[in-house]
């Protein structure tokens, strides 16, 4: 008894890549590619932020509170000691010395912090001039959330 089945004429699919009728399904809408754009664009403007910053601060410039030959003696303490011993400021107290090269790294970390707000800034924009509004209100409050969290108004006992 011979089991074989011989179909001519027709391609194997693949069962490794998706089919074209996945791959047209699946557009991205523009306001995907609009935050995604936002996303990459000030990541990496962050990120570059970043790395100046810490070149300055290990370049001994913009007089630092800690300098950089001094931090291996802090590595070993908890976040609440080495605030004591350096007077460290908390919450956004550090905005206030900025002037230092050890706090003026925090710029680019504060700026990382926003980017995702600021890509949900245009896609509220993008979804009220639509008037898509349940989706302007998620957004709306997906803003008011991260902004309330970042602002330092929510306290945690601890």
């Amino acid at each position: 008894m011979n089991s074989q089945v011989s179909v001519s004429g027709s391609e194997p699919k693949s069962v490794v890549g998706p089919s074209n009728e996945a791959q047209s399904s699946s557009k991205v809408s523009p306001e995907q590619n609009r935050y995604a754009s936002i996303l990459l664009v000030c990541s990496w403007i962050g990120i570059v932020v970043m790395a100046i910053t810490f070149v300055l601060y290990m370049a001994g410039m913009f007089n630092p509170v800690v300098a950089p030959s001094m931090m291996p003696q802090y590595w070993g303490l908890s976040v609440h000691e080495y605030a004591k011993i350096t007077h460290a400021p908390s919450g956004w107290g550090w905005f206030a010395m900025i002037n230092h090269a050890d706090y003026m790294n925090l710029i680019g970390l504060a700026f990382l912090g926003l980017v995702s707000v600021l890509g949900y800034i245009s896609l509220f924009v993008n979804y009220t001039a639509k008037k898509d509004f349940p989706y302007a209100i998620m957004v709306g409050l997906e803003i008011i959330i991260i902004v309330s969290a970042a602002s330092g108004i929510f306290h945690v006992a601890g």
